[in-house]
């Protein structure tokens, strides 16, 4: 008998011997069935997920769309307004930037020219100013009303040109090579920017645009330079006349007092009353704590001993109020000779402050004792005014007192046409008198040698040209005036100094070199 157990045997067998019930066979078919369907599907969804992995491992994801740029065109009928077409945002990799793209301002003030712009320089440097490649005008950038078009010229060309016209002018100019511009400063203290600009290459009109911005000082006063600057740039005014064209203000000052001397014939005998009024106004604001009313009582005090600009009896008073600090060596007929009235004001404590404060500002750079904070600085830019405008007056009031008759055959001159009452006669003191005077006075004041700081002042004319002239014109009439000045200076090296002076001058400042020759002659010539 048969002992092994019945599920040992195959399966088939198993169905063979034991299947009897029909019911059983099915419900078994179909379990099997439903195992294999089970099994393909998931045989199917691993399949499908190795396939998906490896798609993806040979095929990333594309990036998400990003949106589309088109880029245009503006263009006017203006050559200096014409902005090139830029390069569509939509490109993969940036392009270079064009030349006449949106300017660096960080890179414009310090001068860096990017290398594609830069070109060999003309060797033989002939000129103060060389613009290695002007740029052109960059886009969205709107050009002054003071521009000027040069065409067919090359940049060194104009450059050459402009810098020999500022020469003529007496305009201190700070070249940049590099970035084609230049700083310029006026002896009005008016401060300017000039930049040179390629037109765009699709501009209408080729060549280079000279454009000028002021940034500092008078406006009129810009625009007069600027008309002549622009006016030079395309040669439309001969260099040598533009010399002359600077002093046109006493030349209409002259004009006006023509025209206005019929209704004033009869007032000279308050000349004197109206001088002291001024002198007056202007000490009381020198005298205030504030700048900007400082530099107005220096301003008035520059007009009031300027003879061409005001009366001639008002430039000889406040010329001996700025030297001496009274008016007790002026004599006026019908005035001063009555008894008791020596001098025109009783009290000169006010004249005698305002000439302190010219001895100050020109010595030290300062008002009185006045603490130094920022504003009183004497490297501070109000002090700097100041002490130019102090050099001004005290070159007025010297050129006055050397010698008056000069101004009152001017008048005679320019009124031939005009009956006139007769002007009152002024008597002064001789003029090596007055500045032998002076030149104690001041040293006694400041316990320093007045002259000695003026030659110092001329011996920086690289970078003051302007003070230095004023300085020259100083130390020419104290040399003129008196032989005692001529010998100190001598000892202080003065030719020395001026001849150094007198080759800045040549090189880029007409006054600075007509002064220093001025000098030259009066330290060789003997005073009578």
């Amino acid at each position: 008998e048969n002992t092994v157990p019945k599920s040992h045997f195959p399966l088939q067998r198993q169905h063979k011997t034991t299947t009897t019930n029909p019911s059983i066979l099915c419900s078994s078919a179909a379990n099997q069935s439903n195992n294999l369907c089970t099994i393909q599907k998931r045989f199917t969804s691993l399949t499908m997920s190795s396939n998906n992995n490896s798609d993806s491992a040979r095929n990333p994801p594309a990036a998400p769309a990003r949106p589309e740029f088109r880029s245009v065109q503006m263009q006017t009928n203006d050559p200096r307004y014409t902005v090139q077409r830029p390069q569509s945002m939509a490109t993969a990799k940036p392009a270079p930037a064009a030349r006449n793209d949106v300017i660096n301002m960080d890179e414009f003030r310090a001068g860096a020219v990017p290398a594609a712009m830069q070109q060999e320089t003309a060797p033989g440097k002939s000129s103060n100013w060389a613009p290695t490649a002007p740029r052109p005008v960059p886009a969205f950038y709107p050009l002054e009303k003071s521009t000027r078009l040069v065409e067919d010229e090359t940049p060194m060309e104009v450059a050459s040109r402009l810098s020999e016209s500022l020469r003529y002018m007496s305009v201190q100019a700070v070249y940049n090579d590099e970035a084609a511009t230049a700083n310029l400063y006026t002896a009005e203290n008016v401060e300017m920017h000039m930049s040179l600009w390629m037109t765009p290459s699709t501009a209408q009109q080729n060549g280079v645009l000279v454009e000028l911005q002021r940034r500092k000082g008078d406006s009129m006063v810009f625009h007069r330079y600027a008309r002549r600057i622009l006016d030079a740039a395309v040669g439309d005014i001969e260099e040598s006349d533009l010399a002359d064209s600077v002093d046109a203000d006493k030349i209409y000052s002259k004009k006006v007092q023509r025209l206005l001397s019929p209704e004033l014939k009869n007032q000279d005998h308050q000349e004197h009353e109206n001088a002291v009024v001024a002198l007056e106004i202007a000490h009381g604001l020198i005298m205030k704590d504030r700048m900007d009313a400082r530099q107005l009582g220096l301003e008035s005090l520059c007009l009031l001993t300027d003879p061409a600009k005001t009366g001639y009896m008002t430039a000889v008073l406040a010329s001996h109020v700025v030297l001496l600090g009274s008016t007790g060596g002026v004599e006026i007929a019908g005035v001063t000779d009555a008894p008791g009235n020596e001098s025109i004001l009783k009290d000169e404590g006010p004249f005698q402050e305002i000439r302190e404060t010219i001895l100050s500002l020109v010595q030290f750079s300062r008002i009185g004792e006045d603490e130094e904070d920022e504003a009183t600085s004497p490297e501070s830019e109000s002090m700097i005014l100041l002490h130019n405008l102090a050099l001004a007056v005290l070159a007025n009031a010297l050129e006055v007192v050397e010698h008056p008759e000069r101004y009152i055959e001017d008048d005679n001159e320019d009124n031939d046409d005009v009956k006139q009452s007769p002007r009152p006669r002024l008597n002064t003191q001789g003029s090596e008198k007055i500045t032998e005077e002076f030149l104690s006075q001041s040293e006694e004041f400041s316990k320093k040698d007045l002259l000695k700081t003026l030659i110092g002042e001329l011996g920086n004319a690289s970078a003051k040209p302007h003070n230095a002239t004023l300085s020259a014109k100083c130390i020419g009439s104290l040399c003129r005036a008196s032989d005692e000045a001529k010998r100190r200076a001598k000892e202080l090296g003065a030719k020395t100094v001026v001849a150094t002076a007198l080759d800045v001058g040549v090189k880029t400042h007409l006054k600075l070199e007509t002064e220093c020759q001025k000098v030259f002659r009066a330290m060789e010539t003997q005073n009578d």
